[in-house]
């Protein structure tokens, strides 16, 4: 057998071994990575239900009850009404800011465009718990302490939560061909009008995306809000902290059940929308 024969030879065999273990890798890994998805919120779903904190192989409930959902109906609307009005302010401000900045990044040109672009993504890399205190000494300890508890955590959200709306629109304006703007322009439309009839019907499923993030990042916020927060603003995430604190673990399970389908719910009616819109 002559050496190009062996290597050729060689070569089916490596392809063969390697195709074999993509085949049985890959369904393998998607397997567990659905379980490791899927598994923790049936966990927290069978404790809200259960009649006791011990579930059946720590994953069903024993005996099935509403009692957490209906006992302590009025925690849980709190949790979710003050969380939706944060979240909802903090969407509407973070679209008032984060629109123009990513429009600006994208298409204007100025002094210090490339530290301003790594500055507003800063939120998404510091630790939560930094932001946190650093936040809480500006809001609690420094210059903006005489602002109310509401407006206090509209803005710390809005802080934490706008590059989450900048990223997925400099992305959609980076697709956009500048040649449809300037070519309105020639046509006599002012840069408003263009704004507003070319650019943000295009860039509108990259808004909704990030009002998704911003609305998401800011119901599931946790150290900000612990820090900032009385008790006339307890979120969904500081209602599931406080009942675990009073070994209340089925209820802060109840309070996880409601924040995550409040969260789908959400996301399927802005996909609705999103559709539904002239703009689509």
């Amino acid at each position: 057998m002559t050496t190009m024969a062996v290597h050729r030879k060689r070569g089916i065999w490596e392809r063969a071994g390697s195709a074999l273990t993509f085949e049985k890798v890959f369904p393998a890994s998607s397997l567990l990575l659905v379980l490791y998805i899927v598994v923790p919120p049936i966990t927290i779903l069978s404790l809200s239900f259960s009649e006791k904190f011990d579930l059946v192989w720590g994953l069903l409930p024993v005996g099935f009850t509403f009692e957490q959902y209906t006992e302590w109906a009025d925690v849980l609307y709190r949790a979710m009404w003050s969380s939706v009005m944060i979240a909802v302010p903090t969407a509407v401000l973070t679209i008032l800011v984060g629109l123009p900045v990513a429009y600006a990044l994208v298409r204007q040109q100025f002094w210090g465009k490339a530290l301003v672009n790594e500055l507003v993504m800063l939120p998404m890399i510091f630790p939560p718990i930094i932001l946190a205190f650093g936040l809480f000494q500006l809001f609690r300890t420094g210059g903006l302490r005489m602002l109310g508890v509401f407006p206090t955590l509209v803005l710390a959200h809005t802080v934490v939560s706008t590059p989450f709306l900048i990223r997925p629109v400099v992305a959609a304006l980076q697709r956009v061909d500048v040649a449809y703007e300037e070519a309105a322009q020639s046509l006599g439309a002012s840069r408003l009008r263009v704004f507003c009839d070319i650019v943000l019907p295009i860039t509108l499923p990259a808004l909704v995306t990030g009002v998704t993030l911003v609305v998401a990042r800011s119901i599931s916020d946790f150290e900000i809000t612990l820090l900032l927060t009385n008790p006339d603003y307890t979120t969904l995430p500081i209602a599931i902290y406080q009942a675990f604190e009073t070994g209340k673990a089925r209820l802060g399970a109840a309070v996880a059940v409601v924040a995550n389908v409040f969260s789908i719910l959400l996301v399927i009616l802005l996909e609705g929308l999103i559709r539904r819109s002239k703009w689509w």
